[in-house]
């Protein structure tokens, strides 16, 4: 307390000083001096009451400018986190979709090849036939020959 009394009553001081030098430099001392400056002690006290005031009012503007920012600093966080979860909420949608969509291509892609591997096995199967038949006109005509040639 007596350190913040002692920093008012310096303050208090340094303005009376200001004061007297700007009385000084206009001309009458006396005239200027005692209009601006309380020469009492309840003068001094109404002055440091007075400075005691401006000072509680500017700190009540910057409680208030405090008070301001920390709204605003509220209200961007709530905006930037509605953002973030609309994003988030769109990408797990399109993730989702895009999960969905492989899903389905790899159903389709697994039925093709099943299709594709039962072809395979089916032309195997007609080519193992062609040639078993081809190796039977082969030992037919083999035998035609045999039989054209004796005759």
């Amino acid at each position: 307390f007596w350190l913040k009394f002692g920093h008012l009553r310096s303050c208090c001081l340094r303005l009376a000083a200001d004061k007297m030098l700007q009385a000084r430099t206009s001309g009458g001392m006396n005239e200027s001096f005692t209009g601006m400056t309380p020469t009492g002690l309840k003068g001094k006290l109404a002055s440091l009451e007075d400075f005691i005031s401006m000072q509680n009012e500017e700190l009540a503007a910057q409680r208030q400018e405090i008070e301001s920012l920390r709204n605003d600093k509220s209200n961007i966080e709530q905006h930037y986190q509605a953002q973030l979860m609309e994003l988030k909420k769109t990408m797990v949608a399109d993730v989702q979709r895009m999960q969905d969509e492989v899903k389905r291509h790899f159903s389709h892609q697994k039925a093709e090849n099943s299709r594709l591997q039962q072809q395979i096995t089916t032309l195997k199967g007609e080519k193992t036939s062609l040639q078993q038949q081809i190796l039977g006109l082969q030992r037919r005509i083999q035998e035609i020959e045999e039989q054209i040639g004796c005759d």
